[in-house]
């Protein structure tokens, strides 16, 4: 779209449900349409329809179709959150230390000649 100056407008975003805040949505229905879901999340229904093609969320964790193939989708508000909220990905072997330098952390636990030695072994 452009505006009077010829400019490219940029979209707004969505506005958030009447009364809630992002940390207020405590009062969520535990199942969801996908009109609904979008109210609460801050994605449309065209990328809740994408993340559905994608696999991003699945069928029977994340989403249902209780009425059969054409019938609306309903999403599990607990398994959504869970999905939003999920754990992060941490590497075991390097973990976080503080060193006292002032930087922002350093990696401890790793053998390199070890990690080396074992790495041959695996390659033949």
């Amino acid at each position: 779209m452009r505006g009077e100056s010829g400019a490219k407008r940029i979209a707004e975003p969505k506005p958030l449900p009447t009364g809630a805040a992002p940390a207020a949505v405590g009062n969520v229905r535990p199942y969801l349409s996908i009109q609904q879901l979008a109210e609460v999340t801050p994605w449309t229904v065209g990328a809740i329809r994408k993340m559905v093609a994608r696999g991003t969320v699945q069928l029977g964790v994340h989403y249902f179709r209780p009425l059969g193939r054409r019938r609306d989708l309903v999403f599990k508000w607990a398994a959504i959150v869970a999905l939003i909220e999920g754990p992060t990905i941490r590497c075991p072997a390097a973990t976080m230390v503080d060193d006292g330098t002032g930087s922002a952390a350093a990696h401890k636990g790793i053998d390199v000649e070890q990690a080396t030695a074992s790495l041959e072994r695996l390659l033949g």
